[in-house]
């Protein structure tokens, strides 16, 4: 169990450096690349965990990434003859907090294995 929650925790501390790196690298190609190399590492039984850890870790920058795009529009639209609108926030929220949702189900579907077969 100590393994399994060591591999989740190395996955998001993965996942934290990663996730920020490749967008800054390579943009919308980074969340491609970064996509799947979670979908490798969650396709595998042993690596459920570093899978469910990256993801955690993706859906969190993911909402920091929008709550900086938020801020950045409030500025501007407090500024004189400034406008700015973002529409689909909430429902870009949802979809990072279901990213989130999606890891720990992962992680936890890997810590019930290792119990399970303890």
């Amino acid at each position: 169990m100590q393994k399994t929650l060591g591999t989740a925790l190395a996955g998001v501390v993965l996942g934290a450096v990663a996730v920020p790196v490749l967008l800054a690298t390579f943009a919308p190609l980074g969340f491609i690349v970064f996509a799947a190399l979670v979908g490798l590492a969650a396709a595998r039984r042993e690596s459920r965990a570093l899978g469910g850890g990256l993801l955690i870790a993706s859906g969190l920058w993911w909402v920091y990434f929008i709550r900086q795009a938020v801020d950045r529009c409030d500025a501007l639209d407090r500024q004189p003859s400034g406008s700015c609108a973002i529409y689909g926030s909430d429902e870009q929220l949802v979809l990072a907090g279901c990213v989130v949702v999606v890891g720990i189900l992962l992680v936890a579907v890997a810590l019930r294995h290792k119990t399970a077969t303890a």
